[in-house]
């Protein structure tokens, strides 16, 4: 769920994937916050940009909600391994993936309408992807996890406004499942201070539960 707001943020495309490992991580902060790290790495015999990949990934955090009345604690901790199917081109890249995910959250009471308390194993698919077009990039990414239910899809378009990689934009997410919904909308920056590397912030609004908050979300991927 919430880990996926960040995750989704960095995950590499050609500009970075290459043939070579893929390192990522970051954080995020709001009401909730979380941290995150990762690795897309490519599978014998793949080409680069193409071909099989396995991505690991571990996070934890904290968030809230309400139920009815009540005011709830959640601390989570989730380890997900996928494996990649990677497509690219001057048009622009497409990675399709596979795999499981492990959970553990804790609440602070019981609560049972979240499927998401205690631990659980759950399968889930994810798509990402962009769309090139001169300065101009579309990008996006969606996931699903089965046995939860649990969604998220966000968007984002940027523009190149040097030749460094720095690019401004705009970003849009929906999430959730069947306990929960939220949708958020803000502005993105990324550039690469070297080349191999991309850092990512963004900062805007998200609505859920009755109230909306700011949110700042810091990612990095480095490949090597």
């Amino acid at each position: 769920m919430l880990a996926m707001t960040l995750i989704s943020c960095c995950l590499a495309g050609p500009a970075l994937a290459q043939d070579e490992p893929v390192v990522f991580g970051g954080g995020f902060i709001a009401d909730d916050h979380f941290a995150y790290a990762g690795a897309l790495i490519p599978l014998p015999g793949a080409q680069p940009d193409q071909g099989w990949a396995v991505r690991p990934v571990a996070s934890a955090g904290a968030y809230d909600y309400r139920r009815n009345s009540a005011d709830i604690e959640a601390d989570f901790i989730n380890l997900e391994l996928s494996l990649v199917n990677r497509r690219s081109g001057d048009w622009g890249y497409l990675n399709l993936a596979a795999g499981a995910r492990y959970s553990n959250t804790d609440l602070s009471q019981p609560d049972p309408q979240n499927r998401r308390e205690g631990g659980q194993w759950d399968g889930m698919v994810s798509i990402d992807g962009a769309r090139y077009a001169g300065a101009w990039r579309v990008g996006g990414y969606a996931s699903y996890a089965f046995s939860i239910e649990d969604y998220y899809i966000r968007g984002e378009v940027t523009h190149a406004v040097s030749p460094n990689g720095l690019r401004l934009g705009l970003e849009t997410i929906i999430e959730g499942d069947p306990s929960y919904d939220r949708q958020s909308l803000g502005a993105l920056v990324a550039f690469q201070p070297m080349t191999g590397t991309e850092v990512r912030v963004s900062v805007g609004a998200r609505k859920g539960d009755d109230d909306t908050e700011p949110y700042l979300a810091i990612g990095l991927s480095r490949s090597f």
